[in-house]
């Protein structure tokens, strides 16, 4: 018997018409299963064949499927309104309202009518599996199939496995999942699961930078599509999923998880719900739309011109024009006082020094364009200074104060990741070997360039910065950086001298491919505070034992598109990097919303540089928390 066969004369069935119901319907019938689709309501069954025929004919005008196939699939499906037609499947999906009686309800009839041998499945994003089955007689045979919408799209399922489930139960289960076509990660019964968890403050984080003024709402998106490499910004995928029910999964997971601080909701989601604003299907979110699902211009839920140092003329130079849509620099670096007229000369005078991956990699690239090697370019170390090792402290210091002394540096680039008065310490042997007219840039993954320019004697050369790794370029648009004034500078500086500092700040950067945005300065800046929180909550899902590293990542780049996943992020910026930068924002906030995971926290001090050392990590100890 052919593959094609064996899998007609095995049904699956689908509990529930809806839009998640006849997709998972129709990702059966496309991978050659018989189907039964049940609801209590024949005109929804009878929406969802006519609209499972639509989509299939659409996959025959593009040659996905033959016309044969398409004839044989709209023959395997068969629509039923008694509970009693599902006896025979040997998978049960159930795809109806989030209404956990609802849900009981049904279960407890299909574990009467069907055999032992039946799979019974919940497509449930927010209730728990083993609360679902906790009522049956055969709760080993349930466990949580989450599709992803639209499902006949989406390669993405969630196995979601109760506390209740038996290996043999998870095992056909995932050979379902490889059959139907999709790619499926295993997870343990936790509130969120994986992907809507480690994605809440993806949301979560961009709601609070503008809700304290660091940035405004666009030019946080523009931050992370263009600086980050996310498809969509947090507001734009907020307005295209809808407001109301982005708020509702992070009220649901915040109240699944006893109002953890991590998961609040925040305020300016509230009032767009309140409001109606609820993004692309009512016209009108964070952004409008004409009645095409065209964007118009920008709703602001912040007045822009209070939406940190971005608004604020002292952050450009003359030559640098704001557009007051999302006011970042719309110029060119052309201009620069001192002499600095070309990105040519600005860089023959920069180095980079550091001990992260950001400092190599810059200093790499500034190698390339200024054609010379790397040793001319920069001082960077493979890691950060042992906590212990005093020697290596000293000898670390004279070192970068010789470098940059005997290159006569004008532009020193500071990537470092530790203990601050180990960081500090770096900083002031770096100033001891400039003049009083260098520029000195320092990272933003990490304290604030306000607490770094405490460290130096003239605290007026200094800016924040970051670039996210790893460096891309994408057809006729520049990877956004971001910048920052330290709040020393207001006030004291002449106006002269920030606009200096503020136009070579620029001009490196735009020498070296990016496009400057200036935002407010703080911990983290706006993209590291993000991905550090993101990072810290996968950290979170492992050590808790709900997911692997790699279920992890594949579930969110498949699950919510991610450029990468947040494990290949550690590793790609390095953990130390992310850990101190969570630390710094926790210590700025003061609050335990930003409490680093156990685990990044051991990992950063320890300087962990390959995740692999995880390997068996959760198998150590007395009290094992997965089954997986």
């Amino acid at each position: 018997m052919n593959e094609g066969t064996d899998r007609a004369s095995r049904t699956v069935a689908v509990v529930g018409a809806g839009t998640m119901g006849a997709g998972i319907a129709q990702v059966a019938l496309q991978s050659g299963f018989s189907v039964r689709l049940y609801d209590t309501q024949s005109t929804a069954l009878e929406r969802a064949r006519q609209g499972i025929g639509q989509r299939l004919d659409r996959w025959v005008e593009k040659s996905l499927f033959s016309i044969e196939e398409g004839a044989s699939a709209r023959q395997r499906l068969q629509t039923v309104t008694r509970l009693e037609e599902l006896v025979g499947a040997q998978l049960v999906i159930e795809a109806v309202p989030e209404r956990m009686e609802l849900k009981r309800e049904l279960f407890t009839a299909l574990d009467v009518l069907c055999t032992p041998t039946t799979l019974l499945a919940s497509n449930t994003s927010s209730f728990s599996v083993t609360a679902l089955a906790a009522v049956l007689q055969h709760p080993e045979r349930v466990l949580g199939l989450h599709f992803f919408n639209p499902a006949p799209i989406m390669q993405l399922v969630e196995v979601v496995v109760g506390q209740d489930t038996d290996a043999s139960t998870l095992k056909q289960a995932l050979n379902f999942a490889r059959e139907f076509g999709k790619q499926p990660i295993v997870c343990k019964d936790t509130p969120g699961f994986v992907v809507n968890r480690v994605a809440r403050n993806f949301y979560g984080e961009a709601l609070r930078l503008v809700g304290e003024g660091t940035a405004g709402l666009q030019q946080v998106d523009t931050l992370v599509r263009q600086g980050l490499g996310f498809p969509l910004g947090p507001f734009e995928l907020m307005d295209l999923i809808g407001i109301d029910v982005n708020f509702d999964v992070t009220q649901s997971v915040y109240r699944a998880f006893y109002e953890e601080p991590r998961f609040r909701p925040h305020p300016i989601q509230a009032q767009m719900v309140a409001t109606g604003r609820l993004g692309k299907k009512t016209g009108r979110g964070f952004y409008q739309y004409n009645e095409f699902g065209e964007r118009l211009h920008i709703t602001e839920t912040v007045p822009a011109d209070s939406v940190g140092a971005s608004s604020s003329e002292f952050t450009l130079t003359d030559s640098t024009p704001v557009d007051p849509a999302d006011g970042h620099p719309t110029g060119n670096s052309a201009g620069l006082s001192n002499g600095l007229s070309a990105g040519d000369a600005l860089l023959a005078t920069a180095v980079v020094v550091g001990d992260t991956p950001l400092a190599r990699v810059l200093c790499t690239q500034l190698a390339q364009v200024r054609g010379v090697a790397e040793a001319a370019c920069g001082l960077v170390y493979p890691q950060g200074i042992p906590r212990a090792d005093q020697a290596a402290k000293h000898v670390r210091m004279e070192a970068l104060e010789s470098f940059v002394r005997e290159h006569r540096a004008q532009l020193v680039v500071a990537s470092f990741a530790g203990e601050k008065d180990v960081v500090g310490a770096q900083l002031q042997a770096v100033e001891r070997g400039v003049s009083e007219q260098t520029v000195l840039l320092t990272s933003l993954a990490g304290p604030s360039a306000t607490e770094w320019a405490c460290w130096l004697v003239h605290s007026g050369r200094l800016r924040g910065f970051w670039v996210s790794l790893p460096l891309r370029s994408q057809a006729g648009e520049s990877q956004a950086w971001e910048w920052s004034v330290p709040l020393q500078c207001c006030g004291q500086d002449t106006p002269e001298e920030m606009k200096r500092v503020d136009g070579v700040t620029q001009a490196l950067i735009r020498s070296l491919g990016g496009q400057p945005f200036a935002v407010r300065d703080g911990a983290g800046g706006v993209q590291m505070r993000i991905l550090a929180m993101l990072c810290s909550e996968a950290c979170e899902v492992y050590r808790e034992g709900t997911a692997s590293l790699a279920d992890v990542d594949l579930g969110m780049c498949l699950g919510t598109h991610w450029p990468q996943g947040p494990f290949t992020w550690l590793q790609t910026v390095s953990v130390s990097t992310v850990y101190y930068t969570l630390a710094a924002v926790w210590q700025e906030q003061g609050e335990d919303r930003y409490r680093p995971s156990p685990l990044l926290r051991q990992m950063g001090l320890a300087d962990v540089l390959d995740l692999s050392v995880l390997q068996g990590h959760n198998s150590v100890g007395c009290g094992q928390p997965a089954r997986l």
